[in-house]
């Protein structure tokens, strides 16, 4: 009988400010200052054994580039012990707790959670539980949340290559809060509604960072073959996708495991079979011989019609353990002849003498991986003939998972010698508890009343993830009204204009610099065209030509000369200016001036 599906969600949430051990900032302009290198070692664990997905992630033997980023110190190059815990993400860790119906813990005490990987320069990350034992009430039942979890976030990849991942360390250390469910959800789309809810409410606090990656799901996949946890599922609707695939995915490796039995011995053997492709017609494999790499075969006793052939997809299982060691992938009997490999087929069969129930394939690479592929490609197909489906995948961006590396267990944690205990005390509690984020009807209320903006808007900040942005905003300016056209408006239309990501840093020193001389509304539109479409700086802009604001006698000789000259009427009055002249001038001075002219005239 086929067990129950069970799904759970791991909600991970970037908290804007300054990271968690130390005093820099989330956001980064994007200067490098060079970079550093790493090649890391294993820990143990608390009781002494080796992680086994550690112990995978080592045996790949890679070199790790880190990026110096401007918003980065010696705590994440790790030459410098973490400082104190960033208490103010601790607070907004805890009001978050509470509207999840979690309770909090008594002391903070933080664990190193070994990663090896490369996306932490230590080999570690750190982690704490803040609450466990929450729920969130949903259209299909309630759903526990077991632990809310306050950690540092991982370095961001740049690129990964066979041999050497580059890294940035903008990322590294950034608070992250990770909100875990129990495996109450019932499906793809309880999964979306779930996440959304939670995420829903870090969106509403206005916590969490403006940026792609600030909010991201892993999840937690099980129909009785082992848990999958399928990790950076990057947008909501990926979820359903995801789940279905990977549903698909276990049912026909379940078929395939029938059919075949348990009787896998280690029957992949690779043969160099180079001197083959020596006059190959196949541009990806010539390619690669150029570049140094060999040819190997193997043969696949007993799969043939397995490995592409309808739902039967096992040549993709060994395909991913090919590319996680810098190969391209495989090249199989169930495709053959096919990727320009036609002449070569024939000698491949004389050569490896497969039966009519045998497969076979082909992969390049460099010599010194081999041994090591053949071993990882033996123990997949054994794991996946026994059943035991369990490990880490990723998801890309069509809802696909892919092999990524063994589930972690609990060899990884081990105690954080360097960050004394955290006692959580009764103020702490009480004041995160005035901090609670509020509801979408409450916030929608609140902005319409504090910045003077309509409903629609309101809703619009919420939805786009603006709501502490435009506090700090209205704050600079003075002006609620003015910080939401710019937020909603200005900014989202000139960053499109420009078909580029803006730097929000650079946009708040800009506001500020005009906020000092009590700029008009049109002073700060032409500021930031002037910023973000012609890519000015900031001291070029305050001293434009452009930024000059016309007095009443400059703009009277303008609109005298229009009337003279034009038809000029109060419709297409702004607009003719704006054509005429390169400063700015009050649409509202202009109209009264040209009233003024007008009935002078008559």
């Amino acid at each position: 009988m086929t067990a129950p599906v069970k799904i759970g969600l791991e909600i991970h949430v970037q908290l804007g400010g300054r990271k968690l051990f130390c005093e820099c900032p989330t956001e980064s302009d994007g200067t490098s200052y060079g970079s550093i290198y790493r090649k890391l070692s294993l820990s143990t664990g608390e009781m002494g054994n080796y992680d086994p997905a550690a112990v995978y992630e080592k045996g790949r033997s890679r070199v790790f580039e880190y990026e110096i980023s401007d918003n980065s110190c010696l705590v994440e190059y790790d030459e410098e012990p973490p400082h104190d815990v960033n208490s103010e993400a601790l607070l907004k860790g805890l009001a978050v707790s509470h509207a999840l119906n979690c309770r909090t813990v008594d002391v903070l005490e933080y664990m190193r959670k070994i990663v090896v990987d490369g996306s932490n320069t230590s080999g570690f990350q750190r982690t704490a539980i803040i609450s466990f034992g929450g729920w969130v009430d949903t259209t299909r039942g309630r759903v526990r949340i077991s632990t809310i979890c306050l950690e540092e976030d991982s370095a961001r990849k740049i690129s990964d290559a066979s041999a050497e991942v580059s890294y940035s360390l903008d990322r590294l250390g950034i608070p992250l809060l990770e909100i875990a469910t129990e495996p109450d959800i019932v499906d793809g789309e309880h999964a979306v509604e779930v996440a959304k809810q939670i995420g829903d409410i870090i969106l509403l606090s206005g916590w969490s960072r403006r940026a792609p990656e600030s909010i991201r799901q892993d999840v937690n996949f099980s129909m009785g073959y082992g848990r999958v946890e399928i990790k950076g599922v990057p947008k909501l609707s990926v979820i359903r996708d995801c789940l279905l695939y990977e549903k698909e995915r276990q049912a026909s490796l379940k078929e395939i495991a029938d059919r075949l039995g348990n009787n896998w011995e280690n029957g992949i053997e690779f043969t160099d079979v180079t001197h083959l492709f020596a006059e190959t017609g196949s541009k990806v494999i010539r390619k690669s011989l150029d570049a140094g790499m060999k040819v190997y075969a193997s043969l696949l006793p007993g799969l043939n019609g397995y490995l592409k052939n309808g739902a039967y997809r096992l040549g993709r299982e060994l395909a991913d353990v090919a590319k996680l060691y810098g190969s391209g992938g495989i090249m199989h009997s169930d495709e053959l002849p096919g990727y320009g490999v036609k002449d070569e087929v024939k000698s491949l069969k004389d050569m490896l003498k497969p039966r009519a129930a045998d497969g076979f394939f082909i992969i390049v690479s460099d010599e010194a991986h081999m041994g090591i592929i053949g071993r990882e490609m033996n123990s997949r197909i054994s794991k996946i003939l026994r059943l035991d489906l369990s490990e880490t995948r990723y998801a890309d961006a069509q809802g696909e998972t892919h092999y990524l590396r063994p589930l972690p267990g609990g060899e990884r944690m081990y105690p954080e010698t360097d960050i004394p205990n955290y006692p959580i005390t009764q103020e702490l509690v009480r004041r995160s508890r005035e901090i609670v984020p509020k509801t979408r009807e409450e916030l929608i209320a609140e902005f319409c009343r504090k910045y003077g903006i309509s409903r629609q808007e309101a809703s619009s900040i919420i939805v786009n993830n603006l709501s502490g942005v435009i506090e700090d905003y209205a704050s600079v300016l003075n002006n609620g009204k003015l910080a939401a056209r710019l937020l909603l408006q200005v900014i989202p239309d000139l960053e499109k204009k420009a078909s580029k990501d803006i730097n929000m840093a650079d946009v708040r020193k800009l506001l500020t610099a005009l906020a000092g001389r009590n700029a008009m509304k049109e002073e700060y539109e032409r500021a930031l065209d002037l910023l973000i479409v012609q890519s000015m700086h900031i001291d070029s802009i305050l001293v434009s030509p452009e930024m000059k604001v016309l007095d009443d006698g400059e703009l009277r000789k303008v609109i005298v000369a229009l009337l003279e000259g034009d038809n000029i009427n109060e419709k297409n009055l702004i607009p003719r200016l704006r054509a005429t002249i390169k400063g700015i001038f009050d649409p509202s001075t202009a109209f009264r001036i040209f009233k003024d002219i007008s009935g002078k005239q008559n």
